[in-house]
């Protein structure tokens, strides 16, 4: 029985000319609006496009959201559609809902509540009404809302970069509290979501109302952050394209009193005994933007606090990344509340963000302690004390070289799949940095060799530090590849194309946490960077089990600590972790200190740091954990169990399994399925065992079965079937033998491949035509291919 028109249909032959008999512009009438991200992923051998977050159609006012239409078919009734219209409407701040079936339309009134059967949709005037009584805008406020965005700004396809729902729904909402007469308002949006370029969009606003309010004067903006970075990276990638440089003015030596928009860090205003705030009357800025503006900007008894009290007839606004915390809560007094929360869970859920595993690896000194023998001495030959030393004291009081070649190590290993994966590695302080750099240098020659900069050090004492992390940053360079920090790139440092974040070192605060996380957030698809992997060392990502936390992983790789250890719940307890302290800096100088390390901090005063070489350190046992997606919450459930659940689903039995996974065209079903469901069996293989095929790997978590190496594999096809290879011409057997090589040496891929005869082991053997007729045809050489890879899997009961 035929179902009727199509739901396009409903809208190409209805819903557009009801709409254009309101009195609906085309241009005002957004089809198919984006509440999720359209990107592409990789499943499997194969790419699939995610995007079905889609409003049937979103109408605006001068680029206003002030209504949502959900069309359904014909046979449908008009209602089916409204629960998601209002869903929609609610989200985008819309005062009205439609769900239509093309012979009905239903309306909700997001302000009165009232719902009815309507003979056609609003006009835009009515509609505007409506937009203005949701939000309870005068005159002066319904004109600040009523201005285009500015649309200088361009994606890597040369589109124009249009705000996302969430950063329109956020720029609205502040003008909205400015439009009311607040004057601190606060932002909460997550690490990668656009807060610079919300915040573009906000200043261009709030100046072109200003242009036609106040014409006689210019509408001054100050843009404030604490670090150089956080202030060159605005004002050049985003405010700079925006609006050009006319108006644009970075502070630092003679002040400038004729710009419009201006970008600051605290420290080029507030020098010691050279004050420049008075060169600023207190009521020269109209808009104070404070960018990171947790990390202190609010305490009473902060020097941040001295420019924001001086400015404080301007209207202050706040962005954040870190929502409410015990170390946040002078912020929070400050500002007041968020007027709008965009989350990391969100982005990740709605494909603005990456999503991230997470590999914790326990060290042998960090799952038993260290003890040193009595009277032992250090390199230099100082008497170490007795005591078992753990997690929270290495680096700090006693420095393990050996501990830190081995976490080296395995970062190599893991690297070793792509050597070009942008990698960050947290180190306790810049010392450690270097011994970090040293060691992933000593572990890698041949990648040193061919790039001398492929691992480096960016620290505050680091004399290329600024060169270093420009280019760092810039995912076009292809160097430096790794870099090892202590707290200089834990916030407010962009790296798209970030694939690694390594903490090896305590971070004892969740907010800290979150910036150390948030690194890796931003999506790259230009380096197929679509997630990120997070190696936690030292039990870190304990953070993610606070229940506060709102940002979840695709998976936990886990080595656990063991019982005894120095990574227990308690462990870094002892470790003070303070704001970053004011620190005075000469105009225009990057600045990319932090806090002291532990040498000159109080805590640790006087007491000398023991350097030990010896070694004989070992990675203990790992095991695999998933997150509890039904939860939305990090409820860490054993990994193993849930991939052998899905592989079971995928095949029943092993030989099911076999004889998908001989075929490529099957096998590359079957992971699709796999990473469908966020399984990435590349990335299951435990490090150090890329000679296992991931078959066996499969079939080991499923059933429990052994795995054998692709070369054991490859030995038994020769030995069961060394008579029908005999049977072969000399040439086709000779072609098989090398293509079991292939298969023992870099796994089945190459061997199903279709350039498979231009492997450099085969292409000396003969032309395609000699091989194949060798085979006797084309057809049988393809197919007696084809019967070895079935020879390699489903030759066993296994």
């Amino acid at each position: 029985m035929s179902q009727g028109p199509l739901e396009s249909g409903t809208c190409r032959d209805v819903v557009v000319p009801a709409l254009h008999s309101s009195g609906w512009d085309p241009a005002d009438i957004r089809e198919q609006y984006p509440v999720k991200a359209t990107r592409s992923l990789r499943l499997g051998r194969r790419r699939r496009e995610l995007g079905d977050g889609f409003v049937d159609y979103v109408l605006e006012v001068d680029q206003v959201p002030v209504a949502v239409v959900e069309a359904k078919r014909a046979y449908r009734s008009a209602s089916d559609g409204l629960q998601q219209a209002v869903r929609y409407a609610q989200q985008l701040d819309v005062p009205l809902a439609y769900s239509t079936n093309g012979a009905e339309i239903i309306e909700r009134d997001m302000v009165s509540g009232h719902e009815r059967r309507v003979d056609g949709f609003a006009t835009p005037p009515e509609a505007w009404s409506s937009f203005v009584r949701l939000h309870d805008l005068d005159p002066g406020g319904a004109d600040l809302q009523a201005r285009g965005f500015n649309r200088q700004q361009r994606l890597a396809s040369g589109d124009v970069q249009e705000p996302r729902w969430y950063q329109a729904v956020a720029i609205r909402r502040v003008l909205t509290e400015i439009a009311r007469g607040e004057r601190r308002v606060l932002l909460l949006m997550a690490t990668g979501t656009g807060k610079t370029f919300t915040a573009m969009q906000i200043v261009h606003l709030v100046r072109e109302h200003a242009r036609v309010v106040t014409p006689e004067r210019n509408y001054r903006v100050l843009y404030l952050a604490d670090r150089d970075a956080l202030v060159a990276d605005p004002m050049d990638k985003t405010f700079r394209v925006a609006f050009g440089g006319e108006p644009l003015f970075r502070v630092g030596g003679t002040a400038n009193l004729n710009r419009e928009v201006y970008f600051a860090t605290y420290q080029s205003l507030v020098q010691g005994d050279e004050d420049r705030l008075d060169e600023y009357r207190s009521d020269f800025f109209d808009l104070v933007i404070v960018d990171e503006c947790h990390r202190g900007s609010a305490s009473e008894n902060s020097s941040w606090r001295r420019i924001l009290d001086h400015f404080g007839g301007a209207i202050q606004l706040g962005l954040t990344a870190t929502p409410k915390q015990d170390d946040t809560v002078d912020t929070y007094r400050y500002f007041g509340d968020p007027v709008f929360t965009y989350s990391l869970r969100q982005g990740i859920e709605e494909g603005y963000l990456a999503p991230y595993r997470v590999r914790r690896v326990t060290l042998s000194p960090d799952a038993d302690g260290w003890e040193p023998t009595p009277g032992q001495v250090d390199r230099f030959g100082r008497e170490i004390p007795q005591g078992v030393y753990t997690t929270r004291d290495f680096e700090r009081l006693l420095r393990l070289l050996a501990r830190t070649d081995l976490a080296a190590a395995y970062i190599s290993d893991l690297l070793r799949a792509d050597p070009t994966a942008r990698t960050m590695i947290f180190c306790v302080d810049a010392q450690h940095a270097d011994d970090m750099r040293q060691a992933l240098v000593n572990a890698n020659p041949d990648l040193v060799a061919a790039d001398p900069e492929w691992a480096v050090r960016i620290v505050g004492v680091e004399g290329e530090k600024t060169r270093l992390l420009e280019a760092f940053c810039d995912p076009r360079q292809d160097s430096p590849v790794v870099a090892t920090t202590s707290r200089l790139l834990s916030t407010g440092i962009d790296v798209p194309d970030l694939k690694y974040v390594v903490i090896f070192r305590a971070v004892g605060s969740i907010v800290e946490f979150k910036q150390i996380v948030g690194r890796g957030t931003r999506l790259y698809p230009d380096k197929d960077k679509t997630s990120f992997e997070i190696v936690d060392f030292v039990g870190a990502t304990r953070h993610f089990e606070d229940p506060d936390f709102d940002g979840y992983p695709v998976r936990i790789i886990c080595d656990p600590p063991l019982e005894g250890g120095g990574s227990d719940e308690g462990g870094d307890a002892a470790v003070h972790e303070p704001e970053p302290p004011f620190v005075v800096h000469n105009p225009g100088d990057p600045d990319v200190g932090g806090p002291p390390s532990p040498d000159h901090d109080p805590e640790h005063q006087g007491r000398p740091t023991f350097v030990v070489d010896e070694g004989g350190f070992s990675v203990v046992s790992e095991s695999l954990h998933v997150v509890d997606h039904s939860s939305g919450k990090l409820r860490l459930t054993e990994y193993g169990e849930f991939v052998a659940g899905v592989v079971r689903r995928v095949a029943p039995t092993p030989s099911d399994l076999a004889r998908q996974w001989s075929r490529r065209p099957s096998r590359d079903e079957v992971l699709t399925l796999l990473e469908d469901e966020g399984i990435e069996v590349d990335a299951l293989l435990p490090v150090g065992e890329g000679d296992v095929d991931p078959f066996d790997f499969l079939v080991q978590l499923a059933w429990g079965l052994p795995s054998r190496t692709r070369a054991e594999r490859a030995r038994r096809v020769r030995e069961r079937h060394h008579a029908d290879l005999e049977r072969r011409s000399q040439l086709a057997r000779e072609v098989l033998t090398r293509l079991l090589d292939v298969y023992a040496e870099r796994g089945i891929d190459e061997v199903s491949s279709p350039e498979r005869l231009r492997l450099p082991e085969i292409v000396p053997l003969g032309t395609v035509r000699e091989i194949a007729g060798a085979f006797g045809d084309p057809a049988d050489m393809h197919a007696a291919i084809d019967e070895l890879q079935e020879w390699l899997y489903t030759d066993e009961s296994a």
